[in-house]
């Protein structure tokens, strides 16, 4: 039994070396055509899929990945490809969150020229990496508070802290904030909203796409951090991604 790993993600490349009972191989634009049918292929969950490389994949195999757009899952039943989301298991899209949350403490010590415990902190979004996030500052006695976007968010925010924003009420505070983490994947600031952003705060982006223009995040330090267990914590996340592989093929 064969399996395709993208080695240029850290994680699915550590994943090579715990599948001893398979033929593993690096994917590349040449052997990937060598699947066959009851192969798998496997990219890390932040893929992200153009229609011209699904079209690329050979027919009736299993293909391990993030979230597929719905305008390209046509093609994969077209070609009798079985897709499994890693991130529609919600036990590991948690576990994956809380090594999100640990990547963003680690920029937080690493950007902020300031000693976290000194650092106010906004978390934007109610989400899973938000939760796994503020778990940790609760239990560092980090002072920080959460914008959230709908009621039931916002009241479960005060499970984690007091001071806590519904919608866009963190405006009206957001000059306060040394460090601010979005976990959000659309654009929700307007230019206007971009120039109240002090000058030297820690703007982190979560998200798989930006909340803003970076084209105007020129008066902050603004990181863009998608994918954050393959830089920080590598091993591990890729013991997620063969726990729930295994747990799919058995």
């Amino acid at each position: 039994m064969k399996i395709f790993l993208d080695f240029l993600d850290k994680r699915t490349k550590y994943l090579a070396s715990k599948l001893n009972s398979f033929d593993v191989f690096e994917i590349n634009e040449t052997n990937l055509l060598k699947a066959e049918n009851g192969d798998f292929v496997v990219f890390p969950p932040n893929k992200k899929w153009q229609e011209e490389e699904i079209k690329l994949l050979p027919n009736n195999i299993t293909l391990f990945c993030g979230k597929v757009d719905n305008s390209i899952k046509p093609i994969l039943f077209e070609k009798n490809i079985k897709h499994i989301n890693f991130l529609d298991d919600e036990l590991f899209s948690i576990e994956n969150a809380q090594l999100t949350a640990e990547g963003v403490l680690a920029l937080i010590i690493e950007n902020s020229p300031k000693s976290l415990y000194e650092n106010n902190i906004l978390l934007l979004g109610g989400g899973r990496i938000t939760k796994a996030l503020a778990s940790i500052l609760c239990q560092l006695n980090v002072k920080f508070s959460i914008a959230s976007f709908g009621e039931s968010n916002y009241f479960e925010s005060h499970y984690f802290c007091k001071n806590n924003y519904l919608g866009y009420d963190f405006l009206k505070d957001i000059k306060t904030f040394d460090v601010i983490v979005n976990t959000r994947p659309f654009e929700f600031f307007d230019d206007a909203q971009i120039m109240e952003i002090n000058d030297g705060t820690v703007f982190i982006e979560t998200a798989s796409s930006n909340c803003l223009d970076e084209q105007k995040a020129v008066h902050f330090i603004y990181l863009k951090a998608p994918a954050l267990p393959q830089r920080f914590c590598f091993e591990s996340a890729a013991q997620l991604l063969l726990k729930k592989i295994l747990g799919e093929i058995k």
